[in-house]
Formats: C-alpha cells, structure tokens, sequence
C-alpha cells in the first residue's frame, strides 16, 4: 500500500472549497441563494476582456509564452505606482516586488521564505483559514489572537503583546478582514509596528480588499510608520479589486532579501505566472481603468448589498448581533441566541438551512474556535432582491423550527 507523507496527512481539504464545489453541482437550482463563496458576482472591466482578446487573437504565441519568474517588470512597475499612490511607501521593481498566482500562493511563498521548523505565527481567531494549512506546511506553529462581536471584532494590543515570545517570527494582518468585514484601528497598527520592532519578527500585510472599503477611507497605511518596511511584507490580488479571480493573479512587496526567497520558492512551486493575466492587469492598471472600474461600479454596487443585508438581518434575525463591515465582502454573524434555542451547532444549521430553505452560508468555525455559533454570510454575490429573500428564508427557518418548539 503506498502510503502518504505526514504533511499531506495533516492536511484538511478546505472547508468552503467543499461548499463551492456543492454550489457548483447545485448550479441548477435557480431557487438556491448563495451567501457562500466570496467570489465577486460583476464582470471585470470591459477594457480588460478586450485586452485579453486582443492578445490572444493578435499575438497567440507571445500571449502564451513563459515569462520571468517575478513577472513582467512593466507590470511590476504599474504595481510599485499603484501602491506609492494608496499606501505612500516606494517600492523598486526590479528588486522588491514579485507576481504570483493569487495572493494564496504569494502567502505560502512568503511563509516557506521566513520559517522555520516550530517559530510561531499569531493570528486572529475568527481569520480567514487559508492561513492555518500554509503555515503548518511551512512548519509554523499557530498562536490564537481572538477577537470577539463585543469588541467589534477588533484585536486588543495588550493581548497580542501577551502573546509574542522569543519564537514570534510573524503575525497576520488582514485589514478589511475575511470574515468580519472590520478594518482595523490605526493605533494597534502602530502598537503592532512598534513590537515587530522591539521584538523583530515580520508583520504579513494581507492587503487583499485594501480598495475595497465603504465609506470614508480609514484604513492604516501600514508600511509609512518608523521601523514597518523592514519588517512588512504586503501581499496584494487582482481577484477582488479587478473581479478576475479565475485569472490566478497576485503579488508581493518587500524587502528585497525576502522577495529573492518567495522567487526561489516560486521556481520550484509554478515557475512564473500566468501570461496573459499579467497583459490584462498592465491594462487594468492603466489610463485610470483600475480607479474608474472601482468607483463607478465595484464600491457602489457592493455598498447597495452591504446595506440591504443588513437592513434584512435587522428586520429577519433581531436576536442576532453582528458588525457593519467597513470593507470586504461579509458579515460575520453571532447566531449563538439562535442556535442555543434550536440545540445545533452552527455547521448543522447551516447544512440543514441548505437543505431545507436554499440558502448558503458558512459555518463561523470554519474560521476558528471563536467562530463557533456563527455564520459568514457573503453581500457580493446576489443582487438586492435576493439578498431580502435569501435572509427572510433563513428568519422564517429559525421562527419555524422555534414555534415547532414551542408547540
């Protein structure tokens, strides 16, 4: 019998892979609505369809050819613009920024260039999980940070500080957050610099829907504070920002040392990033498209579901108690007076409320120990008239299930 390595064995197929996976054999169903998956519901920018169009009709061969395993220097460059305009920090292309196939790989690249066997990682708990399996492949022990609906799911300062020993090596910062949808106070951004510093261990800036915030735009600029760029490196994604999460693009920016290691890694993971996602961002960063696409249709659509979700959450689920995201694509829902009342934990409610109403949401666990008796529920993939309905269904499950109680 061959049997397989322990790191493959400790390893868990991803929860909400699992559910997307249903969601795609489920496609049929008209009637289902999902607050599942957070991939975004709009089209990309017409000018970027068009200029995968045009490369691959105009220049089959060069469109699918390899190229460097950092990237294309010209794309590399836009992105080094891109972020000196929004974060304010230089970055030079040639040395400090690297493309990879989604911000997941750029992660995972970032982990295997900095640990070693047993140094520690402290993350939030709720976080998104795609930190947890990474990190252990890498060899990085997991140190729980959590946070709670009380606090507006806003990481305490005393508490990390509590938590950094000797064998600290990095802490996470996902700012908006998955799944919670809070951004961030700038004072424990500060307090977080100021320990990287003090303790020397790196900060893993994952700025996945940093253009995505609604209202007034509060976010840290993390890498301008005294001792950060030394000790931070950002990770980015064309996923959310450009709605092209198929086309497998991200990056990273850093100090050069750690950028020459993820670009080892990289050569002997997948070598160089795809080509033609790399022509469609030069033109997504171009003339404007990024700006105009962001403002005139990502944010406002998207604030328009915010908003309508969580009108319908008031009105639908009143004992539940949940934080009006600041950015990204979620609210994370406290469902425990819920559950408590219907003896379910939330993974079988969630499966149960599948089943029966055809409603998708993910289980809070899945986000860790302190997401139990939770829900993540997505405002980014159906339109407003289905978001009301969606969540009218999942009232109307727990009522029902109450008064069958209660009879």
């Amino acid at each position: 019998m061959v049997v397989l390595s322990d790191r493959v064995s400790a390893l868990h197929i991803s929860p909400i892979r699992r559910v997307t996976a249903l969601l795609a054999e489920a496609s049929e169903r008209k009637e289902l609505v999902s607050f599942g998956g957070g991939g975004p519901s709009l089209p990309p920018p017409k000018e970027v369809s068009e200029e995968i169009v045009k490369r691959i009709t105009e220049d089959p061969q060069g469109t699918s050819a390899y190229s460097g395993t950092r990237g294309y220097l010209d794309l590399r460059k836009l992105i080094a613009i891109d972020w000196e305009k929004h974060q304010g920090t230089k970055y030079t292309p040639e040395k400090e920024v690297i493309l990879a196939d989604g911000a997941t790989e750029a992660i995972f690249s970032a982990y295997l260039s900095i640990f070693n066997k047993n140094d520690e990682l402290i993350l939030t708990d709720p976080t998104y999980l795609g930190y947890l399996e990474s990190a252990q492949l890498a060899g990085a022990r997991m140190i729980k940070l959590p946070v709670s609906v009380e606090d507006g799911y806003q990481p305490n300062l005393e508490l990390l500080k509590s938590l950094v020993t000797k064998r600290t090596k990095a802490v996470v910062l996902l700012s908006p957050d998955n799944p919670t949808g809070r951004i961030v106070r700038p004072d424990f951004v500060k307090g977080l610099v100021d320990l990287a510093v003090d303790h020397d261990f790196w900060i893993i800036n994952d700025a996945t829907y940093r253009d995505i915030i609604y209202g007034k735009d509060n976010q840290p600029r993390i890498t301008t504070l005294p001792g950060a760029r030394e000790r931070v490196i950002s990770v980015g994604s064309f996923s959310k920002e450009a709605s092209a999460p198929g086309l497998r693009l991200g990056y990273a920016l850093g100090p050069a040392d750690v950028i020459d290691g993820m670009e080892k890694v990289k050569q002997y993971t997948t070598l160089a990033p795809n080509t033609l996602s790399q022509n469609a961002m030069i033109r997504f960063l171009s003339d404007g498209v990024k700006e105009r696409y962001l403002q005139n249709m990502v944010i406002p659509t998207y604030m328009k579901r915010r908003d309508c979700m969580e009108k319908a959450i008031e009105e639908s689920l009143p004992e539940a108690r949940t934080v009006r995201p600041e950015g990204a694509f979620y609210f994370f829902v406290d469902m425990r007076r819920y559950l408590k009342s219907m003896e379910r934990d939330e993974e079988e409610f969630c499966n149960r409320l599948m089943s029966r109403k055809g409603v998708v949401v993910i289980p809070g666990s899945f986000f860790g120990e302190k997401g139990a008796g939770h829900v993540r529920m997505t405002f980014v993939s159906e339109p407003e008239q289905r978001i009301e309905q969606g969540v009218k269904r999942i009232g109307e499950y727990v009522f029902s299930y109450a008064f069958s109680m209660a009879r």
